[in-house]
């Protein structure tokens, strides 16, 4: 593994606020880039998202995210709760029942992680996720893209600090956000400066000072920056999941 993606409306319309909070706050427990135990009080909490149909049908993936409570040794110094993270990828292929594929465990309740589907690629070989690992109490998250080879099983992450390094020619890094599939079913990464306190927490300055669109070659691991105005295509069918 790689070391180390944010109407209410009044009067004759008020009955429905209801409705649409409640849809929002659906959608919020859905979401599994960031998972943790929170606070006031702390929980431990699991999260599971949608499931992501591929374009042909044929293949449903969907994601988990843990965040367990670890009561015993806790830091009174700490501002957020000791957590310990598990981030989960379960596929299914062809109406077979759906597998684990990936585990992403923690090493400690100092550090997190979470796993968050972006697409199927057009033509559903491959499931893009955005990897994400962060430091408690500490600003800013590493994202790196994780892609899934869904008929030989297996994966490729590309190490992001290396292609930048290359890019370039000096120690330093972004804010990453795996943005999606370009309609020629290229990987698409979006960057931003880090913030000055992201810069003085990992003594690293940030590449660049500007928002930048990226493809990405998960084999070579080298990038080419792309046009901002450059169109995601998106191909996966969002279902919801079925407890049962």
């Amino acid at each position: 593994m790689a070391n180390m993606a944010r109407i209410a409306f009044y009067s004759i319309l008020l009955g429905f606020a209801p409705c649409l909070a409640a849809q929002r706050d659906a959608a919020l427990t859905r979401d599994t880039s960031y998972v943790t135990c929170g606070s006031k009080p702390a929980l431990s909490r699991t999260v599971t998202s949608d499931v992501f149909v591929s374009p042909d049908g044929k293949r449903r993936a969907y994601t988990r995210g843990t965040a367990r409570l670890v009561r015993a040794g806790a830091n009174p110094e700490r501002a957020s709760a000791m957590c310990v993270n598990n981030s989960s990828l379960f596929v299914s292929s062809k109406g077979d029942s759906f597998e684990l594929v990936f585990l992403e465990e923690a090493n400690d309740s100092e550090t997190g992680n979470s796993l968050r589907i972006v697409d199927w690629s057009g033509d559903s070989r491959r499931l893009l996720l955005e990897l994400a690992q962060w430091q408690y109490d500490s600003p800013g998250a590493t994202r790196t893209p994780l892609i899934y080879q869904a008929e030989a099983g297996v994966f490729e992450q590309p190490d992001l600090s290396r292609s930048f390094h290359k890019q370039y020619g000096l120690n330093c890094s972004l804010d990453v956000h795996v943005a999606g599939f370009s309609n020629e079913d290229k990987i698409i990464v979006e960057t931003e400066p880090l913030t000055p306190e992201e810069e003085e927490v990992l003594a690293t300055p940030s590449c660049a000072r500007k928002k930048s669109q990226w493809t990405v070659n998960s084999r070579t691991e080298s990038i080419v920056q792309t046009p901002e105005t450059a169109k995601l295509i998106h191909n996966a069918k969002i279902v919801p999941r079925s407890e049962k």
